[in-house]
């Protein structure tokens, strides 16, 4: 059985290697267990699936270069409700997708600058 252990937004700082562009990015980050207990990550960036952040796979939205330096600047845990704590909590009348509609997307930050001051 397939079972989610814990969600987070991760903040990651990024250095290109070769223009000297940085920026960061916060994921979504779901842990997941599969059947025999190995545990999985899931990366979402602004709600679509994406390679995480530490692979090999980040290009310079600046340069397009590969040789991009990473760096976790911070995490901020998602607990799972749990219905028998006294912890606030408000009824929900509404589908998600009223929810969805309701409310605009909120995109993950992503801030960029030039570090040479460009």
């Amino acid at each position: 059985m397939t079972m989610l252990v814990e969600t987070a937004v991760e903040r990651y700082r990024f250095t290109c290697g070769r223009c000297g562009y940085t920026w960061t990015a916060d994921y979504d980050v779901q842990y997941v267990s599969d059947d025999v207990g190995a545990t999985f990550a899931f990366y979402r960036l602004d709600g679509v699936p994406v390679p995480a952040p530490t692979g090999d796979e980040v290009i310079c939205p600046n340069c397009g270069a590969m040789g991009v330096a990473v760096i976790p600047e911070g995490r901020r845990d998602s607990p799972p409700a749990d219905l028998h704590s006294d912890a606030p909590r408000q009824r929900v009348m509404t589908t998600a997708e009223q929810r969805r509609a309701s409310v605009p997307h909120l995109p993950g930050v992503r801030t960029g600058a030039d570090s040479r001051g460009g």
